[in-house]
């Protein structure tokens, strides 16, 4: 056993400390390394609170979740890691201190990760270990070195650390790929020898050149870290597209995501960097991400796409059994009327043909004007649950129903009318498919609800023969495509239920959010409906992937585990006169 943990000592080195310390890399309010980071620096991470990180991924409430991982629960039955940790206790033993409060103590105060390029050369990148406990690195980097020699005498094999000393600094090497050195107290690793070179330089001050704490975005985002941040990120788009043509984003990219998020495309395009910074807390996980505007502006067919001061997403609908809720400011009216600036001619070639197609539905309408010119630039998205026990019949497998809310410009009644109408001509090819299919078609139905006429479609349902057997309730049963006009609202569902249910709350008088997008999430309520169909899902798991019952029913456990901790979830872009700015949150474990 001794001999192994030597061993397992020895193969661990300082590639273990990398390797852990590098997994929670996360960054502290003053770690040392930027001030050794060039300002032409491709990709720049930092640390600020490694023990903050530790508390969470220690959380028993997350390593019950990661223990629940097949993967990771194989791991730690493994042999592999059963002699890794073997290793690590024993150095750690012998440190008199434990594997946990060893690496607190030597990432403790901080972690720098950078990457530099220079073109037609290799890139090299360093990662700098401030520990909290100077002492403790010096003492832990002695004995480790000791171990790996002794290890390899007994063995009869040559010394594997290579020294040699530079500036004044020495420097160790235990594999052609892994060169480091203590360099102010600090643990600094490079997979170049000559990497690690200028970093002795830049610390010595024999290297001039100046220095990404220079940058003045650098320091404008380093301003935001707060005591939740654990780890915040800095890359230079400009040079990844100087130094690499595969980041450079082609002028014509899919005509959907143009269409949609043309102004956050070109950002990518020309932006000189984007800026991350994660934060963790006991109850919220969030990522926030800047990305500037390019260095000129927006040009005047893509400030369409952005909202005015003052305007923003309508507030999200949050019906009964609500799983996800999307709302959305575009004024697609403005960027059709600029689509030859947006789109390929090929697309605008082929988008001409939807005036056939509104002219036909709409009464000889111009899409552009006198369709997408008649809704107003809010556009809602709701998903939720429906009141399965009142279908009939009872669909076996049970899907939740959608809606889009779009509100109509109001001095346009003749509008919604026109789109009522639209919806029954749908209905009726829906028919003439359904019968050269042989499926059940829809009926139409209609009634009145809080004032207005709800009109709605259910599938005819056949009466079994007395001696028919028992089949399958068909999903298609999920569905009764419903259309209703609350004032100046005009909803679309996939079923009836949640039509009805958004009746009052689209009424509902609301301010508009200061954001471009907004998406909110219910984890558990995604998870209560995959349970209720748990029996079907395992058994398409069995067939698809060849798993026992029992294996595809932890698989599904894992899913409904995952969704629940993960509880509510945000996602919002707000767009300024500097940068469009993502935030997503994680209330973890909400309900």
């Amino acid at each position: 056993m001794f001999v192994r943990a030597l061993r397992t000592a020895s193969v661990l080195g300082w590639s273990a400390i990398a390797f852990t310390a590098m997994s929670v890399v996360a960054f502290a309010a003053g770690p040392r390394g930027p001030e050794w980071v060039s300002k032409d620096a491709v990709i720049y991470l930092e640390a600020s609170h490694p023990n903050t990180l530790f508390d969470r991924v220690l959380d028993p409430k997350f390593q019950k979740y990661l223990s629940s991982l097949p993967p990771y629960a194989r791991f730690l039955k493994s042999e592999a890691f059963k002699g890794q940790m073997a290793g690590v206790s024993f150095v750690a033993s012998l440190l008199e201190t434990t594997p946990e409060k060893g690496l607190r103590s030597l990432t403790g105060g901080g972690v720098v990760f950078a990457v530099e390029a220079s073109p037609g050369k290799p890139p090299w990148g360093f990662v700098a270990f401030t520990p909290s406990d100077p002492a403790f690195l010096s003492s832990a980097h002695t004995k480790l070195l000791e171990l790996a020699r002794n290890d390899a005498k007994s063995k009869g094999k040559s010394d594997p650390i290579k020294e040699s000393e530079y500036q004044g600094v020495k420097g160790y090497s235990m594999s052609d790929q892994e060169f480091h050195a203590i360099i102010n107290d600090t643990l600094v690793i490079s997979q170049s020898s000559n990497g690690l070179k200028a970093v002795i330089d830049r610390a010595k001050g024999k290297e001039t050149g100046e220095r990404i704490t220079a940058n003045a975005d650098w320091k404008a985002r380093k301003a935001l870290v707060n005591d939740d941040t654990i780890a915040w990120g800095f890359v230079r788009l400009d040079r990844l597209r100087e130094l690499d043509k595969k980041f450079v984003v082609p002028d014509q990219v899919n005509p959907g995501a143009t269409f949609l998020f043309a102004p956050w495309i070109e950002a990518i395009r020309k932006a000189p960097w984007v800026g991350a910074n994660l934060g963790w807390s006991d109850s919220h996980l969030t990522l926030d991400l800047a990305l500037p505007n390019p260095p000129k502006g927006y040009s005047d067919a893509l400030k369409r796409y952005l909202p005015p001061k003052g305007q923003g997403a309508a507030a999200p609908l949050n019906p009964p059994g609500t799983i996800a809720s999307l709302t959305l400011w575009r004024d697609l009216s403005a960027i059709w009327e600029v689509r030859n600036e947006l789109f390929s001619p090929q697309f605008v070639q082929g988008a001409a043909q939807l005036d056939t197609v509104a002219g036909q539905y709409f009464g000889g309408r111009d899409f552009g004007t006198g369709v997408l010119g008649s809704i107003s630039n809010s556009w809602r998205l709701v998903v939720a649950t429906q009141d399965y026990a009142k279908m009939n019949p009872v669909p076996d497998l049970r899907l939740p129903g959608f809606a889009l809310v779009i509100d109509l410009k109001p001095d346009d009644d003749d509008f919604a009318q026109r789109l009522k109408v639209a919806f029954q001509s749908f209905i009726g090819l829906a028919n003439i498919g359904a019968a050269q299919s042989k499926a059940p078609p829809l009926e139409l139905v209609s009634e009145e609800v809080d004032g207005v006429t709800v009109a709605s479609t259910r599938f005819m349902v056949s009466k079994p023969a007395p001696d028919a057997k028992k089949t399958a309730v068909h999903q298609r049963h999920n569905f009764s495509p419903t259309v209703v006009q609350v004032d100046n609202h005009f909803v679309l569902s996939s079923s009836k239920g949640l039509a009805k249910d958004l009746i009052s709350i689209v009424r509902e008088k609301q301010k508009p959010a200061d954001a471009t997008v907004l998406l909110t999430a219910k984890g558990s309520v995604l998870a209560g409906l995959l349970e209720t169909n748990k029996a079907r899902l395992v058994t398409q798991n069995m067939m698809e992937k060849g798993n026992d019952k029992a294996a595809a029913s932890g698989e599904i456990d894992l899913l409904l585990g995952l969704l629940r901790y993960a509880g509510n979830a945000s996602l919002s872009v707000k767009d300024t006169d500097t940068a469009a700015n993502f935030k997503l949150d994680f209330n973890l474990g909400a309900k």
